[in-house]
């Protein structure tokens, strides 16, 4: 499988440099303004009386009230010089699998997923079947999250005979931990937009122009209702959902039984945000990773982080939507 992964890269290497050399500047690399919002846009936009101009301008009302309220509380947080408990939590006990169960199946998962890409390059020759770029591209992201599920739930049910309880899949206080979810989410999203901006504005020092965001790019050049509708589904709910079951139920367990409660949510965020593969936001999505594990951690139950996660991807979701309204 190994040999299979490092050849596939090595073929595909040259092409993938040629491409780049041929496509033009990316909508995910522009500016607001090389876009085309204006703040002229964005006034008519408001006063058009369309509905969902009405849902997107109380939406940030809302959204700039909950920011400036969780800055208070950031604020206060730090001069009443409160203690976060990072301490590990003496009720989550350990679990069956560990670090060589981890790789084993990320070389599977990886293998599978390059697998994926060559069968379905292949039945568009060989069936000519179009589907369009967009919905390829989606399609191929919903199979190999089933398959990442399967290999979970192999190596944690089948191979380390655990419980779907040992992956965080418990229900109980299921109210107390989306309100603690949602609680700590909003604490820290000043944090994350402060960071943000740094990030930014430091990689805009240094002359470096981020690469294409898919996901961006599908949002912004798709017009079919329905494949945006299933986008939108998946990226909001289905994808944290299988994300949080592999990067903390599976991932952070293996990991901290051998570097413990901070090494596994500092390695595991670092590498749930490299695999995101865009370094203008790698330090607010490791500071979001982080944050998840140390929810799972606090309350032995994915159900807090999976609630983060639907809510942080929700609200770029709806971001997108917002610019593609006005474009």
């Amino acid at each position: 499988m190994i040999f299979f992964i490092v050849a596939i890269n090595v073929m595909n290497a040259g092409h993938k440099e040629k491409a780049q050399l041929e496509e033009k500047k990316p909508l995910s690399a522009m500016t607001l303004k090389e876009i085309g919002v204006t703040e002229e846009k964005v006034k008519d936009f408001f006063e058009s009386g369309k509905l969902s101009a009405g849902f997107f301008k109380y939406s940030i009302i809302l959204g700039f009230f909950i920011f400036v309220a969780a800055l208070i509380s950031n604020l206060g947080f730090f001069f009443q010089r409160k203690k976060i408990d990072l301490r590990p939590n003496p009720n989550k006990g350990t679990v069956s699998w560990g670090i060589s169960d981890l790789v084993k199946a990320s070389i599977i998962i990886i293998f599978a997923a390059y697998l994926v890409g060559l069968i379905e390059a292949l039945l568009v020759r060989t069936v000519r079947l179009e589907l369009g770029l967009n919905l390829h591209m989606m399609l191929s992201t919903f199979f190999i999250d089933i398959i990442v599920l399967a290999v979970v739930l192999y190596f944690v049910v089948v191979r380390s005979r655990e419980r779907l309880q040992a992956l965080g899949l418990r229900f109980k206080s299921i109210l107390n931990n989306i309100l603690s979810g949602m609680a700590a989410y909003i604490f820290i999203v000043p944090l994350l937009f402060i960071v943000l901006v740094f990030s930014i504005w430091f990689l805009d020092l240094l002359g470096y122009t981020p690469p294409p965001q898919p996901v961006f790019e599908v949002f912004m050049e798709e017009e079919r209702s329905r494949v945006l509708f299933f986008l939108t589904i998946f990226v909001s709910l289905f994808g944290p959902i299988v994300e949080e079951i592999f990067f903390r139920g599976f991932m952070y367990s293996a990991i901290k039984k051998r570097l413990g409660f901070l090494g596994a949510a500092f390695l595991s965020a670092s590498i749930f945000s490299l695999l995101h593969a865009n370094i203008v936001s790698f330090l607010p999505i490791m500071m979001l990773g982080a944050l998840l594990a140390y929810l799972y951690e606090r309350t032995g139950s994915l159900v807090a982080p999976i609630t983060v996660h639907m809510v942080h991807n929700s609200v770029i979701v709806g971001f997108m939507f917002f610019i593609k309204e006005l474009i």
